[in-house]
């Protein structure tokens, strides 16, 4: 093994750790030109949150010494009663950008509330705070099924989609002010789009172990969606068919996923409606993210395609 695929393997091993057992690494300095919260204090790292990066309050579900993972987007399995998500960490501890070289990362995620297990997909880690710039898989998937501890950030991730009592870190505060408040300034826009709920394409995401790393054949980074999709030739009208775009167990995830959808595909849904549909799986409740107004199935599913076509998962439901 050369130095550099032997680095690589401590890599991808330390980062499964954190994210698995919650072990933080030693506080050194970090190379890389990103920001980290001024303290460990929850409202700093809210107003750090809403200022240098692309997660939302409530997306949140645990934070560590070492990062702050979110569930960005899940969808219900059915039975046995389960989730497929995608979550999404930023490191506090500036030694993983200086041991790993990258600050955030994202994994798909199955989940089996039943069995109280979770399985994971390709780590993708990123050396800026965007969740987008310079992806690289940073660990291979595996099948194997693990039972993370409660108290680790992928038990706060099972529990939060399978604990209907589960309570997030920030709860209550999901619009707390993205900026200090010092001194008073006049209002600014807020800052980047925040990355949220984006339902998983129907082939399911490559699973892996939280625990073990393996060789295995890298997911392929999604196609950018276009700023805007070519006009749409769907047809209007008042048929139950809708496109879901997404679902949540928070409702305010759901209304952003719409509203990001129709700032990126502005021409294709001209003319529909967007609404947030409430639903009850398995005793939980969830939040439908949904496209309307379309003549036919027909013209639901043209719609459709043409969100496909520009990097957007959905589906045709009646």
């Amino acid at each position: 093994m050369t130095v550099s695929n032997a680095r690589k393997g401590h890599a991808a091993v330390g980062l499964a750790t954190v994210l698995a057992i919650g072990v933080a690494a030693g506080a050194k300095a970090d190379p890389l030109n990103v920001t980290y919260p001024p303290s460990r204090a929850l409202p700093d790292i809210a107003r750090w949150l809403g200022n240098d990066t692309p997660l939302q309050l409530s997306q949140v579900v645990d934070v560590g010494p070492s990062a702050v993972t979110a569930v960005t987007s899940s969808t219900p399995t059915g039975s046995p009663r389960g989730f497929k998500a995608n979550i999404s960490a930023e490191a506090l501890d500036p030694a993983i950008g200086r041991q790993e070289e990258i600050v955030s990362w994202t994994i798909p995620v199955d989940v089996d509330c039943e069995k109280r297990q979770v399985r994971l997909g390709d780590m993708t880690g990123y050396p800026s705070r965007d969740l987008k710039s310079a992806p690289r898989i940073v660990r291979s998937a595996d099948n194997a099924w693990v039972s993370p501890s409660a108290t680790a950030p992928l038990g706060a991730v099972l529990r939060s989609l399978c604990d209907r009592d589960f309570r997030r870190p920030f709860a209550g505060t999901a619009r707390m002010a993205a900026k200090p408040a010092e001194p008073p300034k006049p209002a600014k826009a807020a800052g980047p789009p925040p990355v949220v709920l984006t339902e998983s394409p129907p082939t399911a995401p490559q699973p892996l172990t939280a625990a073990v790393t393996r060789t295995a054949k890298a997911i392929p980074s999604p196609t950018p969606a276009p700023t805007s999709a070519s006009t749409s030739k769907a047809g209007h009208g008042t048929s139950s068919s809708v496109v879901q775009v997404g679902a949540s167990p928070s409702q305010d995830d759901a209304k952003s996923l719409l509203a990001r959808v129709q700032k990126r595909f502005p021409d294709a849904l001209a003319g529909f409606k967007t609404e947030v549909q409430t639903a009850q799986l398995e005793g939980k409740t969830v939040y439908r993210a949904v496209i309307n107004g379309f003549a036919g199935q027909a013209d639901a599913t043209t719609l459709c395609e043409q969100l496909k076509a520009g990097g957007q998962a959905c589906f045709v439901r009646r």
